[in-house]
């Protein structure tokens, strides 16, 4: 979380600074401008405070004038309204005629000469603030298995959290912030309601899932990883006498981010790269990763001839699991709209074709192609 000083006059500006660093914010969190026009070109989402002066220029050389009430526009049509405002004045005579227009946004207003006031307001909207963790990506597991593969990788300075009921491994990949997310059960109303959740609370711009899935004989391989460009649920329609008449929804991911995954997925070294240096059980013989339609339950299906029946909603499915179409419709609700990549490895075929021994291969393939996804996502 940064902290956006704008002020023009140079020792007012130096006080400010002073004492947010008393507070602990280190100086590359601390950013300033002087005129309208760099407080505009600085002001970004990873913005948690703003401190704006109601009297600034709106370009260098230009007279002081009240672009505070710009700056409130301006923050109005490009922030996500989690911004916190205060607008340290030394002119507090102007407050009563600007006050209503202000305050609608949320902004406090202060005296610059009382500084106990406006220090007080200050700490006390930087403490709001730094409890509103926002995080560039999201990753969901629904087994501990599956995130287990991620504890294994020290370049990504993983911390363990336990926070909103939820179990956190905070990390960083480059200079992204993200966190793994274990679900507290599986299925579509857990993985529903909890992206949903965490979609609204961190507000990430990718949301993403590894593990490992079933797949559609003929349609995947044992080993296979699939990447969802399409999911649905195989549970909606309508029962009556005559059977089931399935009506399936369906959501895509962004045209962006499959073209892409496309491209990941079209480079022939990819599979060896995503292996390293795994020296466990793998799958008998290796296939290409490929984009995939998948298609999520409640349920988990064990019986070939229901994997049959659930085939037939769509010809081209290739994977089923329990969770991926919950994860396409939260990120689809959501106001924010994230992108949504999901990952898994198929490591059953509801029939003859089964093996629990290359689990541990699944998890591990797909958390290294999302971590390698990510870092291309925010390239």
């Amino acid at each position: 979380m940064k902290i956006l000083v704008c002020d023009d006059d140079e020792t007012k500006l130096l006080e400010i600074v002073t004492y947010v660093k008393s507070l602990g914010t280190l100086e590359h969190d601390i950013i300033t401008a002087r005129t309208m026009v760099e407080f505009t070109s600085k002001f970004s989402n990873d913005i948690g405070v703003c401190v704006i002066d109601i009297r600034i220029p709106a370009y260098d050389g230009a007279n002081p004038d009240q672009n505070g009430l710009g700056i409130l526009q301006h923050l109005e049509s490009s922030s996500n309204g989690q911004v916190k405002l205060l607008a340290i004045s030394a002119y507090p005579d102007e407050f009563e005629e600007i006050r209503p227009r202000f305050e609608r946004q949320g902004c406090v207003l202060a005296d610059f000469s009382k500084r106990n006031v406006w220090q007080n307001a200050l700490r006390m909207l930087i403490l709001q603030s730094t409890s509103q963790t926002k995080f560039d990506f999201l990753i969901f597991v629904a087994l501990q298995k599956e995130r287990a593969p991620y504890l294994s990788v020290p370049e990504l300075g993983g911390t363990s959290i336990s926070s909103d009921g939820l179990t956190r491994y905070d990390i960083s990949i480059g200079e992204k912030v993200g966190s793994i997310i274990e679900l507290p059960g599986m299925g579509l109303v857990d993985a529903s309601i909890v992206a949903a959740k965490c979609i609204d609370r961190y507000s990430p711009s990718l949301v993403a899932m590894s593990g490992i899935c079933a797949g559609f004989s003929g349609r995947a391989e044992m080993g296979q990883l699939l990447i969802s460009q399409l999911a649905y649920e195989y549970q909606t329609g309508k029962w009556s006498k005559d059977g089931f008449a399935a009506e399936p929804y369906q959501i895509p991911i962004s045209e962006k981010l499959r073209v892409m995954v496309r491209q990941l997925v079209d480079d022939e070294r990819l599979i060896h790269e995503l292996e390293g240096d795994w020296t466990h059980n793998r799958p008998n013989a290796t296939h290409n990763p490929k984009l995939a339609i998948f298609t999520s339950g409640s349920a988990v299906i064990a019986d070939q001839q229901y994997m049959e029946q659930v085939a037939t909603h769509h010809r081209k499915v290739s994977g089923l699991d329990m969770e991926v179409f919950g994860l396409h419709r939260a990120a689809h609700l959501a106001s924010s709209r994230p992108d949504v990549l999901c990952a898994k490895v198929v490591v059953d075929l509801a029939d003859s074709g089964k093996n629990d021994e290359i689990q541990p291969y699944g998890c591990y393939i797909s958390s290294r192609f999302l971590l390698k996804a990510i870092a291309n996502y925010f390239d």
